[in-house]
Formats: structure tokens, C-alpha cells, sequence
């Protein structure tokens, strides 16, 4: 991706020479340049007869503005990115904790299509900026633990583990990943404002908008798996066959929705419902600051008297999915593995 033909660069920018002029807070939050390309993009994602209804720039300018700076704030939110290697393996508690050996560390980032179409890309690059995405567990259970020199049995604990490992947009540095991060976070509640609009026309129009009322719900579905593909979770599978289904039910439909008299009406239906989803992104996109104290075993350690590694995540929820800890990484030539074979698959596929 081109971190300049983003809104969120283009802010950043902006933002940057805002604060070395020296104004005040009360200046506008958004270049209009800046905040003309968003609402343009907000309108094709939606629907392009918007451009017809009077004054939708100016109708959706301060929810479109909210959102903006909410998605540059959760960009630069995340930590700064950690280098993910053999060599930091053993030093690095996060990513001790996240990977149980050096040697699955290397081959999990070595087998990523991304980082290795980054680094055939670019022959020079010694690394390669990426996302890790992971799902952060809690079980609690009964072990063994050590109380100064006595060994007890049947202690309650706390273990941490984590499943869903995803890469995402590799890049050649951190500005460029975090704006990644922040443009898939706008197109996703594009896909929710679709929503809220399908919502909103099937319960007051019927039948008769049926066609106008699939195609919304699959250009919703759309905006949505474009924002979450390789960035949050490992499968949009369910997504795909929703996609699917709507499509063939459109492909039976045998005539395009005439314009009804009331189509001004619901297009100023259709700017509410953006205005609803984008200046209230937080209820959509949220974001946590996980500490925990952690030891060897990945078991949380509650007493303050007790070794412990101390860690923080920066945890992301998408709508309704469950939470996600979200990593910016750099991953070094170095450490890259040879392509796996077809035959080491296969060897890979019969260990117990």
C-alpha cells in the first residue's frame, strides 16, 4: 500500500504541521482536503446516488472527522514494533511468551506468504515491518507451585496461552503499517454503516426494496472482509458464504429497483445511518491496554513478592469478535527459513 494515497497519512501530515505552527486546539482537527477524500470514500462504499442528496459533505463532515482522528489516535496507540527473531528469543519476554521455541518463531514468520513476498520484493530489505494478530486466553485450573522452599500441590491458577496467529500488512516501515492498521479499521465501519442502513430499510420499506436492500447488505459484507482479511482473524470463511449466497440471490433478480418517488427520503435515511456508526467509532472498534505478570510457564502471577515477567497488550475488538492482541513486529532477513517443500509439508502433516 501507498502510505500516501491514505487519508490517514495525509492527516498525520497535517497533524504534524498543525502542531509545529503553534495553533490552538480549537482549530479545525481536519485538512478539508483530507477530509473531502474520506467523505468521497465513505460515499462509493455506501452508495455513489449520494452525491445527489443536498449538502451530503457538509451532513457528514463531523461524524466523518470523528472518525479520522479516533482511527489516527488507535494507530499511534500501539506500541512501538518489536523485533521478532531468533536472536531476541530468549531476551524478550513478549516474545518468549507468544512463542514456545525460537525454532517455531522462525518457521511461523518464515512460512507467511506476506513476508515472503515482502523480502522477493525487495531484495535489499534486511526486514520487514508486519502485524501480529493472536487471541488471548485466560483457564483457569490447579497446579504446583512453590511457596519459598515448599512445594505445594493443587494451586489455583491462571494460565495464559494464546491461538489464531495472523500476519498483516508487511511493509518497509512502522509509519506505513500503523496506517494500514488505521485505514482497514475506517473501511470496516463503512461495512457497518451499510448495516445499520440494511437494518433500518428492511424493517420500514418490505418487500418492495428487497434487490436495493441485497446489494447494501453485500457491499456491507464486502467493506467488512476487506478490512479483517490478514488483519484480525485467521478465517472469514463465514463471511465468504454469506457473500456467496447474496450474490446468487442477486444474479436471480431480473430487473434493476426503479427509482422510487421516495428515493431523496432514503438517501437522507442513508447519511443518518453513516452519521450514527461514524461519530460513535469507539462503540464499533474498541481498544483495551492488557498488563499481566507472567512467569516461565505463561501462568499469571498475582503476588507482587513473586518473579514474574511484567507484559503489556494492546488488545483490539472488532464488532462482535472476541478481542485481539495486536503486535507491530519486524521480522529480519536473517532468520528467514528456505521455502518449505511440498514433500516437508507432507512430513509435517504426519508428526503426531
Amino acid at each position: 500500500m501507498n502510505p500516501h494515497s491514505t487519508f490517514a497519512a495525509r492527516a498525520r501530515a497535517w497533524l504534524a504541521r498543525l502542531a509545529g505552527s503553534g495553533r490552538s486546539a480549537s482549530a479545525p482537527r481536519c485538512d478539508p482536503a483530507l477530509l473531502r477524500r474520506a467523505i468521497e470514500q465513505v460515499v462509493d462504499g455506501v452508495d455513489p446516488r449520494l452525491h445527489a442528496v443536498l449538502d451530503y459533505a457538509r451532513k457528514l463532515t463531523p461524524a466523518v472527522e470523528r472518525t479520522i482522528t479516533y482511527f489516527i489516535d488507535c494507530g499511534q496507540w500501539l506500541a512501538a514494533p518489536v523485533e521478532f527473531s531468533v536472536r531476541r528469543w530468549a531476551g524478550d519476554p513478549l516474545v518468549r511468551t507468544l512463542f514456545a521455541t525460537a525454532a517455531d518463531l522462525q518457521r511461523f514468520f518464515s512460512d507467511d506468504p506476506g513476508v515472503r513476498a515482502y523480502f522477493h520484493d525487495h531484495p535489499l530489505a534486511d526486514e520487514v515491518y508486519i502485524g501480529l494478530g493472536v487471541t488471548r486466553h485466560e483457564r483457569r485450573g490447579f497446579g504446583v507451585a512453590m511457596r519459598g522452599e515448599v512445594m505445594q500441590r493443587k494451586v489455583s491458577q491462571t494460565v495464559i496461552s494464546f491461538s489464531d496467529y495472523r500476519l498483516f500488512g508487511a511493509c518497509d516501515n512502522e509509519q506505513q503499517l500503523r496506517q494500514n492498521i488505521e485505514q482497514r479499521g475506517f473501511g470496516f465501519l463503512i461495512g457497518e454503516a451499510l448495516e445499520r442502513i440494511v437494518e433500518h430499510q428492511s424493517s420500514a420499506r418490505g418487500r418492495a426494496h428487497e434487490k436495493q436492500i441485497l446489494e447494501l447488505r453485500l457491499r456491507g459484507l464486502m467493506q467488512k472482509r476487506s478490512a479483517m482479511d490478514s488483519l484480525y482473524y485467521e478465517s472469514n470463511a463465514g463471511l465468504d458464504d454469506e457473500i456467496a449466497l447474496l450474490r446468487t440471490r442477486l444474479m436471480h433478480e431480473q430487473e434493476a429497483l426503479a427509482l422510487s418517488h421516495g428515493e431523496t427520503t432514503v438517501l437522507d435515511d442513508y447519511i443518518a445511518g453513516i452519521n450514527a456508526v461514524l461519530a460513535d467509532p469507539e462503540r464499533y472498534v474498541k481498544r483495551a491496554t492488557v498488563r499481566l505478570r507472567i512467569n516461565r510457564m505463561n501462568i499469571k502471577v498475582e503476588s507482587p513478592d513473586e518473579p514474574a515477567d511484567e507484559l503489556t497488550f494492546s488488545e483490539v475488538t472488532i464488532g462482535g469478535r472476541p478481542p485481539r492482541v495486536v503486535v507491530l513486529t519486524r521480522f529480519p532477513r536473517s532468520d528467514l527459513l528456505a521455502a518449505r517443500t511440498r514433500f516437508d509439508e507432507a512430513q509435517q502433516s504426519l508428526r503426531p
